[in-house]
């Protein structure tokens, strides 16, 4: 596991049940416990990381703590132009931000293009969000399911949530309702909350699976305890008819 990466990692949930992703700027007020959410996304780091790189890497993640994104930029970029995935992401999130220079949310693309091309599952969420949402021009569920799809294969919770949504309502591709059902149950078995809920409407709704109520309810719990008002209201609601 890079140690790096629990620095540069900006996680991107959903706002509400079936709802729309935050700002980059919102999404990224603190820095995430990446290194979780990396191994929760199933990516390995390949063996025998040149040592170097990885001091490289660690000296910028130092800079950024004290918020010193000017050194941090100047270490991260001779490594991103080499080709190394971190730094690349890192170089993207600095830039949707607006760290150590102005928000460019067209140069964060363009390095997380690179991130994501060697198979940075958070590089490929990111991407994704950016065309779900958008956030540079119109937006474009096509690439948006063609990069969530890439992550979502490497088991990133959020994008299998994102694919969820995606598939469900046919956006950007055909529309399968059990497939994206499948895609809501894997990301719930990260402990996703909105993944739960949509599971918890699915079961009560039959959608994509056989009604049953006692899985709704199981659901709609795990998400309410999780804190999502949407879930403690459809719980209240549930309990209500018994």
């Amino acid at each position: 596991m890079c140690v790096v990466s629990k620095v540069f990692l900006i996680v991107l949930s959903l706002a509400a049940a079936g709802a729309l992703y935050p700002s980059p700027a919102g999404a990224a007020k603190s820095a995430p416990k990446a290194a979780q959410n990396r191994q929760n996304a199933g990516e390995t780091r390949p063996a025998g990381i040149d040592p170097a790189i990885l001091a490289r890497l660690q000296e910028a993640a130092d800079a950024y703590d004290v918020k010193d994104f000017t050194k941090a930029r100047q270490i991260l970029k001779p490594l991103a132009d080499k080709g190394d995935d971190n730094a690349a992401f890192g170089m993207g999130l600095m830039a949707a931000r607006g760290e150590g220079g102005k928000q460019d949310l067209k140069e964060a693309e363009r390095w997380w293009k690179k991130s994501a091309a060697s198979g940075n599952p958070q590089a490929q969420f990111n991407l994704g969000y950016l065309y779900f949402k958008g956030a540079l021009g119109a937006q474009d569920f096509v690439k948006a399911r063609d990069f969530w799809s890439n992550a979502a294969r490497q088991k990133h919770p959020d994008a299998l949530y994102g694919m969820g949504i995606l598939l469900v309502n046919g956006a950007g591709g055909p529309k399968d309702i059990k497939s994206g059902v499948k895609n809501f149950e894997q990301a719930a078995s990260f402990g996703h909350p909105l993944a739960e809920f949509e599971l918890g409407q699915a079961y009560l709704e039959g959608l994509g699976v056989k009604k049953d109520r006692k899985k709704a309810r199981e659901y709609f719990k795990k998400a309410a305890d999780k804190g999502m008002q949407e879930a403690q209201n459809a719980l209240s609601a549930l309990d209500a008819k018994k």
